[in-house]
């Protein structure tokens, strides 16, 4: 790196490949600071050594951007007085300030996949989405009782029976037969002829007159039945600006 350029914050860093790492937030003699992104989940401190060159609003790594996330430049170096060396894979040790570095990028070295939503490590990066369901359940409730009741009921009631009645009717008939004359001529007596009627007598007896057919049966309707459900909806907001753009804006001020 030319050392008669001079890095300041805002600068926009870039890897090898171009592709945007991050902007400058801290310039320390040893190493700059990468701002926080979407991207990275912590700050990155990469070493000056890394730094191939440097334009005008623009810093050039000599490694590419995927390369740069997985070097092991999330945590600061133990102090101001050392320095990161790259060592083969993409591991980083310190050696004391002053003493001359090489970056040694492992051949079968394979980039993590840079796809939205995937952090420095390789994972991605879930963000759970919630939302509500209506279901209905049904339960059994008391809807009341139907009572059936007997009542007594008294009434008066006539029944015709045809009753018998025997009636004595007494005939005299004239005779003139001298030779019908018997032994109990000329006695007095008296002759008694008994005679027979009916009498009605009310006799009451049950008998059963029908009968109450009580059923239960179950019916089913439809109910429509509503309520208030919460879901989440995702929004992301974009704030970052491509310094492509940005310069596009400059000139066009």
């Amino acid at each position: 790196m030319d050392t008669g350029i001079q890095l300041t914050n805002g600068m926009t860093v870039r890897g090898s490949d171009s592709d945007k790492v991050g902007k400058i937030v801290e310039v320390s003699p040893t190493y700059i600071v990468v701002e926080k992104g979407f991207f990275f989940p912590s700050d990155h401190y990469i070493p000056t050594s890394a730094i191939s060159s440097v334009g005008d609003d623009e810093v050039f790594l000599s490694v590419t951007k995927d390369e740069a996330l997985n070097q092991g430049w999330d945590q600061p170096p133990l102090d101001s007085a050392t320095v990161y060396q790259d060592t083969a894979y993409g591991q980083s040790d310190t050696v004391a300030a002053g003493t001359a570095s090489s970056e040694v990028i492992a051949p079968d070295y394979v980039a993590s996949d840079d796809r939205r939503g995937v952090d420095a490590s390789g994972e991605a990066l879930r963000v759970p989405v919630y939302e509500e369901n209506l279901t209905a359940v049904t339960r059994d409730v008391d809807r009341g009782a139907v009572r059936i009741e007997k009542e007594l009921v008294t009434e008066d009631r006539t029944v015709t029976v045809p009753v018998t009645e025997e009636r004595v009717r007494v005939t005299r008939v004239d005779a003139n037969d001298p030779g019908a004359v018997g032994a109990d001529a000329f006695e007095e007596g008296v002759i008694e002829v008994p005679v027979r009627g009916q009498e009605v007598d009310v006799e009451k007896t049950a008998r059963k007159a029908g009968e109450v057919i009580v059923e239960k049966e179950a019916e089913t309707r439809t109910e429509r039945v509503g309520g208030t459900v919460r879901r989440e909806e995702v929004r992301v907001d974009d704030q970052t600006i491509d310094a492509d753009y940005a310069d596009d804006l400059t000139t066009r001020r």
